[in-house]
């Protein structure tokens, strides 16, 4: 009687984790890889990138700040963070100034703020 116990509870655990992987990426878990905030984000990204991606931040075009992700790290984190709202506006602005000091930046900030809209940080 034991074997078949064993033999169920065998069974079992692969089941039930074959049941929580299927429904996590189904969406029916608390916690999603592509939540409402992440696809904000992307989609505030995606806006950034078309409307101000020939103005210039630290002497390198908006657009190739994106693709350049690797080697400026810092840009693409506080843009996210700003889509995201993690981060206010003016946050924003003094964080790209402080970085890239030796450029003027003015048009590119106003133009990516611009983007996040009104109301909220």
């Amino acid at each position: 009687m034991n074997t078949i116990q064993e033999k169920r509870k065998t069974l079992f655990t692969p089941a039930l984790l074959c049941l929580v992987i299927i429904a996590f990426f189904a969406g029916c878990s608390g916690f999603h890889p592509v939540g409402p905030k992440r696809s904000k984000t992307s989609n505030f990204l995606r806006k950034v990138q078309r409307n101000c991606g020939n103005l210039v931040i630290g002497g390198y075009t908006v657009t190739s700040m994106f693709s350049m992700n690797t080697s400026e790290p810092l840009f693409v984190s506080w843009t996210s963070a700003l889509g995201s709202g993690d981060i206010s506006k003016e946050k924003y602005a003094k964080s790209i100034n402080g970085f890239y000091q030796n450029s003027d930046n003015e048009a590119a900030i106003r133009c990516i703020v611009r983007q996040k809209g009104t109301g909220g940080k």
